[in-house]
């Protein structure tokens, strides 16, 4: 069985070609949108998620020094931004450490730069921060998750089945 044991590295790239940094990226909190149910029958309340629908999701850099990369990513524009990730694994069948690929593709705009801190000796504090509007998670070159706020998509991959969560949605309103 192949067990997950940590990320060996990454690399963060901007329009899916150019390396813009060194940074720690914080990736979106997928939370759901929800809303209050209660009324007659139910012994209280009860937040029900709307299905494919997530809050406001933020993809966050936290730059090491100030460059021109953060620069060119403070342009106020839209832009893909990649996170390729080499996780490590260990097989507990035969004891080997193996390495497996995932990508994190995000459709943003900007929200907000902070230039930070200068201090002697220490890393920089810049902050990138952005607004994600669609992403896609892969595992290798095989989705896994799929997300586009603007064009009605969620879709959930297992390997074998896709389960389209917003085609309904997507049917009743015409789309």
């Amino acid at each position: 069985m192949q067990i997950p044991t940590h990320v060996s590295n990454y690399s963060i790239f901007k329009d899916g070609r150019r390396l813009i940094g060194i940074a720690d990226c914080t990736l979106p909190n997928l939370q759901n949108t929800t809303d209050e149910l209660k009324g007659s029958g139910i012994f209280g309340t009860i937040e029900m998620p709307v299905q494919s629908h997530f809050q406001t999701m933020s993809l966050t850099l936290n730059w090491h020094a100030i460059t021109d990369f953060f620069v060119l990513a403070t342009i106020q524009n839209g832009a893909q931004l990649h996170a390729w990730v080499a996780q490590q694994t260990h097989d507990s069948s035969t004891g080997l450490i193996g390495h497996e690929g995932w990508r994190f593709i995000f459709g943003v705009v900007p929200k907000a730069f902070n230039l930070g801190k200068l201090d002697t000796g220490t890393k920089g504090e810049a902050v990138s921060e952005y607004e994600v509007l669609n992403y896609r998670i892969m595992k290798g070159d095989s989705p896994v998750v799929e997300v586009d706020k603007l064009n009605a998509i969620c879709r959930w991959f297992d390997g074998v089945t896709l389960e389209d969560t917003a085609r309904d949605i997507r049917q009743f309103i015409g789309l």
